[in-house]
């Protein structure tokens, strides 16, 4: 089913030694791939002060290969990947690498600025001139014209703070500190970690978890924490507002094995699906999940309802960006691409298929008629979070009808819970989890949750 794509993941660390500094960014990008698969940059910072990078567009497999990692040498650097729509991948690629009056800076950002083109608009009018349409350079004109009144880049890039409207995490890097910033309200995840005399700075734990990283806490919001050569210390950007941490990192964004905010990903899948079980039952033979991501939560469905789950669909681990994506009439047989039915799991029974999340709907149509074709005798859809009733302006990458604004979404999240034919998809019934029920799947979490997409409720004005 469609979902909401998270635009951006980061990686960044610093080492006194310099040991293999690429390999690990690279690596550290490889286990956050999910985060964004349309681009992948590295920016390294030898012991000189000159930066080296290497970025286009492609997985993080297709962007590097041993010779150009080689090639990146030095004791920190800085990577990211992109998830983008609607412009050119190469052309938006980060990090973001400037030379200004006090040398190099390379910027990567993860997140969204309700506010950006105000920002650009104000500085192309003072002469600035933009090659990219990504924030992360505009907000890397801001520091470098910022810097010039600061003694410290960690202090002009607190002075510009209160400019930035939005929710992200960001790296900088100049050529004696590795720089992470998370905003006032703690939206987008930052994580710091730690081996012998390294520190890392990631989107994720999961990352720190592949290298053997121990992970050291969550950037706290509106902190900048600076790593150089005696190590980390913070200074507070911005006074910390109650914490609004994106709930769909929880849903869908991040690996199920990090830990955001104190609360694992794993287990706030599976509460969500324990949830979904009381709040909407249904009498069926089999559980079924949607690959990848809906396996969390179809297991506490099944717990909770006492019946079995199994596998029923099989995912072409051959499907990816380089096939030819059908259009028009043929977009309907996409999934069929993507997705097998085992007959036997589900032939004659009454099926239970859980998915994590549904914006528009198109596909699951499309779910359910294979489960029909494969000798389903019914099938119950059941998704493990709100129905989504407003587009995010904070890094997401939803759907074109997003230019529609709010009302386009409020629209078809009541269609979507009317009880019509078009609305269950083709489907016996449809049930989506409460905004009470993804809440109360994560007590574990420290504070608040940015739930917009689901109620409208923006954090910043």
């Amino acid at each position: 089913m469609e979902k909401m794509m998270d635009r951006c993941g980061l990686f960044g660390m610093f080492d006194n030694n310099g040991f293999h500094t690429s390999h690990l960014i690279y690596y550290g990008l490889f286990s956050m791939q999910h985060r964004g698969m349309e681009a992948a940059g590295i920016c390294v910072n030898d012991n000189q002060g000159n930066f080296s990078y290497v970025k286009d567009e492609g997985l993080v497999t297709e962007v590097f290969d041993e010779m150009k990692l080689e090639k990146l040498q030095g004791h920190a650097g800085i990577g990211h990947i992109l998830r983008y729509d609607g412009s050119d991948a190469r052309e938006n690629a980060q990090p973001i690498v400037i030379r200004y009056t006090n040398g190099h800076m390379a910027v990567a950002l993860n997140g969204g600025l309700t506010n950006i083109e105000e920002i650009r608009h104000d500085l192309e009018l003072k002469g600035s001139v933009f090659q990219t349409m990504e924030a992360a350079e505009v907000i890397s004109v801001l520091i470098s014209r910022a810097r010039n009144n600061y003694p410290t880049i960690e202090e002009a890039i607190a002075s510009i703070m209160p400019m930035l409207k939005g929710g992200y995490a960001m790296l900088v890097m100049t050529p004696r500190k590795v720089i992470g910033v998370r905003d006032p309200q703690g939206i987008r995840p930052l994580v710091l970690g730690r081996e012998d005399h390294s520190w890392f700075l990631s989107s994720e734990t999961c990352a720190f978890d592949e290298l053997n990283v121990d992970y050291v806490r969550d950037i706290q919001p509106g902190e900048i924490v600076v790593i150089n050569a005696e190590g980390p210390h913070s200074i507070q950007g911005m006074p910390a507002q109650p914490i609004r941490a994106c709930i769909y990192e929880y849903i869908y964004y991040s690996h199920p094995a990090s830990v955001f905010g104190g609360q694992e990903v794993y287990k706030a899948r599976y509460n969500m699906g324990c949830h979904l079980a009381k709040e909407a039952p249904a009498d069926a033979d089999a559980v079924v999940w949607v690959p990848d991501s809906g396996l969390a939560a179809a297991a506490g469905y099944a717990d909770t309802r006492g019946i079995p789950m199994v596998d029923a669909f099989v995912k072409n681990k051959y499907y990816g960006n380089n096939l030819v994506k059908p259009e028009g009439i043929l977009f309907d047989r996409k999934i069929h691409m993507k997705l097998s039915v085992i007959k036997s799991q589900v032939k004659d029974k009454n099926i239970v298929v859980v998915d994590d999340s549904m914006v528009r709907g198109t596909t699951a149509q499309t779910l359910v008629e294979l489960l029909r074709h494969a000798g389903a005798k019914s099938v119950h859809l059941r998704i493990a979070s709100a129905t989504i009733s407003h587009p995010c302006y904070y890094g997401a990458s939803m759907p074109e009808e997003k230019k529609a604004g709010a009302e386009y979404y409020l629209n078809l999240s009541v269609q979507l819970k009317e009880d019509t034919e078009w609305a269950k998809a083709g489907a016996d019934s449809l049930a989506f989890l409460s905004s009470e029920g993804m809440v109360a799947a994560c007590p574990d979490a420290a504070g608040g949750f940015c739930m917009a997409c689901f109620n409208g409720d923006y954090p910043t004005k």
